[in-house]
C-alpha cells in the first residue's frame, strides 16, 4: 500500500508504520492523520500481521499537531472538519483495533505523538527519547491524554504533564506508566523482536478479547468532550497567539 505520509510494510507478521515527514519531526498534519488511519485500517485486516508497529522516520517519533497547518486554517468550519472528519476517525481506528500495537520511540513523542504512544498497548523506548503532552504550549490540547491516561499513568504526573507542559525522559516516562521499556538505542530492535516472538506465543483471539475490554472501558462522554475541547482550543485567541509564536520561535503571551 502506497501513501504519501506514511511508509507501511509488513514483515515477520509485523505490520510496520512508519510516519514519515522527518523533515517537519513528523508532525501530524491532515495527510498524516488520514494515512496512519488508512495504514491501521490495512493491518487490521491483513491475516499476515499478527502485530503493529508505530514508528517515526529521522530524528522524532512525532513533534505532535502540525501547528502550521492548523494555525493556517480560515475558519471553524474547517477546523472542526479536522477534529471530527480526520483525528476522531484516526482515533477511532486505533482504539478499536483488535491487534497488539506497539509503539517504537526513537527521539521526542510530543502532544499528539505522545498521545500515540500512550494509547499503544506496549511502548519502546531508547534512552534518548522525550514526551511531553505539550498541546497546552501552543494554546492546542491533548485531549485524549485526559481520556486514556488515568488508567494508565500516575494521576499525578499525567496532570502536571498537561497543566504545565513538561518534557519526561525515557526512564521517567517509564516511572509514570506512560512507556513500557526505556533501552539504549542499540537495544530498540532486539526488544521489538522479543516481545514480538512473545505475543506470537499467546492466542490471537485471547488477545483481541483483552482489547476488546480496554475498548469497552473508554468513555464515550469523555471522548465527546475531548473532541468538542480541542475544536474549542485550536479555534480559540490562545491557539492564534501560541501557534503565531511557535512559527516565529518566540514565548507566546497569553496573559497580557
Amino acid at each position: 500500500m502506497k501513501l504519501e505520509n506514511v511508509e507501511y510494510c509488513v514483515a515477520n507478521h509485523v505490520a510496520r508504520i512508519e510516519m514519515n515527514r522527518p523533515e517537519v519531526l513528523n508532525a501530524l498534519s491532515k495527510g498524516m492523520f488520514r494515512d496512519l488511519r488508512k495504514a491501521l485500517d490495512e493491518a487490521a485486516r491483513d491475516d499476515d500481521a499478527r502485530v503493529i508497529e508505530i514508528t517515526g522516520a529521522g530524528k522524532a517519533f512525532s513533534a505532535g499537531l502540525d501547528i502550521r497547518e492548523v494555525g493556517s486554517f480560515k475558519s471553524r468550519a474547517e477546523a472542526k472538519e479536522f477534529v471530527y472528519d480526520l483525528i476522531k476517525p484516526f482515533w477511532d481506528q486505533l482504539f478499536k483495533c483488535e491487534k497488539p500495537i506497539i509503539s517504537l520511540v526513537d527521539g521526542p513523542a510530543y502532544g499528539a505523538g505522545a498521545e500515540i504512544a500512550l494509547a499503544s498497548d506496549i511502548v519502546i523506548a531508547s534512552t534518548e527519547s522525550t514526551f511531553a503532552f505539550s498541546g497546552g504550549r501552543v494554546g492546542a490540547l491533548c485531549c485524549i491524554s485526559g481520556v486514556i491516561g488515568p488508567s494508565l499513568m500516575n494521576g499525578r504526573k499525567l496532570v502536571e504533564m498537561n497543566l504545565a507542559g513538561i518534557p519526561l525522559s525515557a526512564d521517567e516516562a517509564m516511572n509514570c506508566g506512560l512507556v513500557s521499556h526505556s533501552v539504549p538505542r542499540e537495544q530498540l530492535t532486539p526488544t521489538l523482536e522479543k516481545i514480538v516472538r512473545e505475543i506470537t506465543l499467546v492466542s490471537p483471539i485471547s488477545n483481541s478479547g483483552f482489547k476488546r475490554i480496554r475498548e469497552a472501558d473508554l468513555s464515550r462522554t469523555k471522548l465527546e468532550t475531548a473532541y468538542k475541547e480541542l475544536l474549542r482550543t485550536i479555534t480559540s485567541k490562545d491557539f492564534r497567539e501560541g501557534s503565531s509564536a511557535f512559527v516565529a520561535k518566540r514565548a507566546p503571551e497569553y496573559y497580557r
